[in-house]
């Protein structure tokens, strides 16, 4: 019996629980989780990123624009792009480490996308300490944040709509 309790205590205080997908926040949307699964589906990429000691590791995800995309933020026409103009991504890790992108770089980077959420390592899944889900800014090792606790996009002004 003690034994049963001690096993109920570590599942309860964590021990054994892996970490919880990262929460999405986008602005008038009910807050959703941002399941491992959903990153490596048909968008999957590839993406290299340096491992500190000369070599490269292969992570799996999608790129963080696309994402976004899909979940309602819109970029489709020029007042869209208007609207996302004044908007930024702030993601933040379990630890508190935060980093920040505005849309506008993450639309500037479309074609050629440097900001990726990837929830594999090597064909597996991320470490405990790195996961479920960790952001890349590939070439920017600051700005890569390892256990995402949320993402949210945040609109720090209103653009009127374009006159014509």
């Amino acid at each position: 019996m003690k034994r049963l309790l001690s096993i109920a205590l570590l599942i309860v205080s964590g021990g054994l629980l892996a970490e919880s997908p990262p929460t999405l926040r986008m602005p008038g949307q009910a807050d959703r989780a941002i399941v491992p699964a959903s990153l490596l589906g048909a968008d999957r990429n590839d993406v290299k990123a340096e491992d500190g000691k000369g070599g490269a590791i292969v992570y799996g995800g999608a790129p963080l624009l696309a994402v976004l995309e899909k979940n309602g933020l819109d970029t489709k026409d020029m007042n869209a792009e208007r609207k996302a103009a004044p908007a930024v991504v702030i993601a933040t890790a379990r630890d508190g480490y935060t980093v920040v992108f505005s849309v506008g770089e993450l639309l500037l980077h479309r074609g050629d996308p440097r900001v990726y959420l990837v929830a594999e390592k090597a064909g597996s899944a991320l470490p405990e300490k790195e996961g479920p889900v960790r952001l890349i800014a590939a070439g920017q090792r600051a700005r890569s944040a390892y256990g995402l606790a949320r993402i949210e996009v945040k609109y720090l002004a209103d653009n009127p709509p374009a006159r014509h």
